[in-house]
């Protein structure tokens, strides 16, 4: 399976809910700086959205990324390495994919673990971790075996310092997986898939921690996700402006 073809299921190692209070310490709204990125993805002969993802962060891993980013146009080489840490090291922290076409539970799958692997890689993973994860995802993800995963389905998570709940929920409100893993690499196994070198969604994440991306973003967003929960209130929009053209689609 080529980087093209699953470029975006590297976002969906685990799930986790939407639709009640924020949790304590991250900005709802993501109206602080720092304390959102948000990226999406499309296919890009045919200009599909594939996926939407927001994540934000506690006060203090907000103001830590405001601090490493201020005054630079650009969030790469060594600032976007440290960005990466800040992230892992951070404590709360939610996030929210929305997915924006159909596509089988294999495929889903594969390229999870090969998205993960570039975690393990980049040395923010270890690969008992990686290796645990890709031998129970199958579990975790078996009511969608037949079902698939469908436009609309979020996948979203509630972390804390050392655990992540996840919970999957499909376009119509019904909760088909819902999980909480204990452990600091658990809970970081989310994270540092997304922003690992090469990863599927980490230009367009760290885009938007520049200047222009917070510009786009407004700043006024109500796409941080809060407390896992059913239903389907609080979706994130479907118009971002950030985009990893060079791996997105199929």
């Amino acid at each position: 399976m080529s980087v093209r073809r699953g470029a975006f299921v590297a976002l969906a190692l685990f799930a986790l809910g939407a639709g009640r209070a924020p949790a304590q310490g991250v900005a709802a709204g993501g109206t602080r700086p720092g304390s959102w990125m948000g990226a999406r993805l499309e296919r890009t002969f045919l200009r599909l959205d594939v996926l939407t993802l927001d994540v934000c962060f506690d006060a203090r891993t907000a103001d830590r990324l405001a601090g490493l980013t201020a005054g630079a146009s650009r969030v790469s080489g060594a600032v976007a390495d440290s960005v990466v840490r800040a992230v892992l090291e951070g404590d709360d922290a939610t996030a929210r994919i929305v997915f924006r076409r159909d596509l089988g539970l294999d495929r889903f799958i594969a390229t999870a673990v090969a998205d993960q692997a570039k975690a393990v890689a980049a040395g923010l993973l270890p690969d008992s971790v990686h290796r645990a994860i890709a031998a129970a995802l199958p579990v975790w993800f078996a009511a969608l075996a037949s079902r698939g995963i469908r436009n609309g389905d979020r996948l979203e998570y509630e972390m804390s310092s050392d655990a992540i709940r996840s919970v999957y929920v499909a376009v119509d409100g019904a909760v088909l997986v819902e999980r909480t893993d204990r452990g600091r690499d658990r809970r970081n196994s989310v994270l540092a898939a997304w922003l690992a070198p090469g990863a599927s969604l980490r230009d367009g994440l760290l885009r938007s921690l520049e200047p222009a991306g917070a510009a786009r973003a407004g700043r006024e967003r109500s796409g941080c996700p809060v407390r896992p929960g059913p239903g389907r209130a609080g979706q994130s929009d479907s118009k971002r402006p950030w985009k990893n053209r060079s791996l997105a689609g199929s």
